[in-house]
């Protein structure tokens, strides 16, 4: 039943801030207005809210081990853990994170399209590290497991939205879209090509 649970409140989770995310709702609240930087900070708090309160009442459920590895695999999946939360906290690196989350305004030009560092090698590198952060750790429950998959599978479909606003806003997202793949990078690519 915990499962049910999970991915039914983590699909109401991911609608929730889907549409709050929406041009429609956006524009809503601008013409009432409420200015892009306050709609940012509002909705990057209302997020992480609304993501700490999911995460309690997942941790509430009743819960079973599912798995845990030993020995050099542990090792191998942690390696790999760290190197998913590196590349989320290198993606960052290239984005300003004040104008990101609302601290800061939007520029003049308007959002930002970034195509260097990491996102030379991937174009959703910050959702790429946590779910290879989330999906590669040494020990999972059935709760654990199905809230990394429920989370990895909203990346994925929030990356299609993501895209057709960049697209929008954009023109040249579509040769970058062409270019440089989603989640995985192409072997052999490095971030200095």
């Amino acid at each position: 039943m915990s499962v049910f649970w999970i991915w039914l409140t983590g699909l109401l989770f991911g609608l929730i801030h889907s549409l709050l995310a929406a041009e429609q709702i956006k524009t809503a609240l601008y013409e009432r207005g409420i200015g892009i930087q306050a709609y940012r900070l509002t909705y990057s708090l209302l997020a992480l809210v609304l993501t700490g309160i999911w995460l309690l009442f997942v941790h509430m459920l009743p819960d079973a081990p599912l798995y845990r590895l030993e020995g050099w695999l542990n090792w191998l999946m942690l390696s790999l853990q760290l190197a998913g939360l590196a590349v989320a906290l290198l993606s960052f690196r290239d984005v300003d994170a004040g104008v990101f989350i609302g601290l800061k305004p939007v520029p003049e030009s308007g959002e930002a399209f970034y195509e260097a560092g990491v996102y030379r090698l991937m174009r959703h590198p910050m959702y790429s590290g946590v779910m290879l952060a989330l999906l590669a750790s040494p020990a999972h429950t059935l709760n654990s497991i199905n809230l990394a998959l429920v989370i990895s599978l909203y990346f994925v479909i929030g990356a299609r939205f993501e895209e057709r606003r960049m697209l929008a806003a954009h023109p040249d997202y579509a040769d970058y879209r062409r270019r440089v793949p989603a989640f995985i990078p192409r072997v052999g690519k490095s971030i200095g090509q």
